[in-house]
């Protein structure tokens, strides 16, 4: 190489030294690390049970001095409401699992009416009460409008067995209703044939 171009050579590998160091030197720009959580679940079924996968849930309510009614869909999971009643949040229905053997018979009761109760003994009415099985279960008979506790039967249309069915509702909010949290439980048996 002549004598010109190792000069040269020389001169560039000063420069990127320079360069390297004086990039070390300075402080680097502080990086911003987020962090969030996800969960995940799984629904595990025995064979001839019933387990709950989700409970009814109607958000968040304002009372206002005229009563109202927020209504979960069994099939959405959205919800509506009547009155002057203020709603925000999500709503969902209640989701229950079981198991059994295609072509399996079921009989499936949930209740009329849930009373809900929060501060200082102050209540709220679910009524209406709704079932939804499609397309797992096959309506067999009985009380077929899928209002109230009536025994009805239905047939098991999934290859592995298992099934889900929603249970959902409209709940009655009073006039300037007490605030706080409202709580309440109700039963629903399947009875497998």
């Amino acid at each position: 190489m002549p004598r010109g171009q190792i000069g040269h050579a020389i001169r560039a590998l000063c420069a990127m030294l320079a360069l390297t160091l004086s990039a070390l030197l300075v402080p680097a720009a502080h990086a911003q690390v987020a962090t969030a959580q996800g969960s995940s679940t799984a629904v595990v079924v025995a064979p001839l049970s019933l387990i709950k996968v989700q409970d009814l849930d109607f958000g968040r309510i304002a009372a206002r001095p005229t009563a109202g009614t927020v209504t979960v869909d069994v099939n959405s999971g959205g919800c509506t409401t009547t009155g002057t009643i203020i709603h925000q949040g999500n709503c969902q229905f209640a989701e229950f699992a079981g198991m059994g053997t295609r072509r399996m018979r079921v009989r499936i009761q949930i209740p009329t009416s849930v009373t809900l109760t929060g501060p200082g003994g102050a209540t709220m009415l679910v009524n209406t009460m709704t079932l939804g099985t499609q397309p797992e279960l096959t309506f067999l008979g009985g009380n077929g409008n899928g209002l109230g506790n009536g025994n009805r039967r239905y047939e098991i249309n999934s290859s592995t067995g298992i099934f889900t069915f929603r249970v959902a509702g409209r709940l009655n909010v009073g006039a300037n209703q007490a605030p706080g949290v409202y709580n309440g439980t109700f039963n629903v048996t399947v009875q497998y044939q």
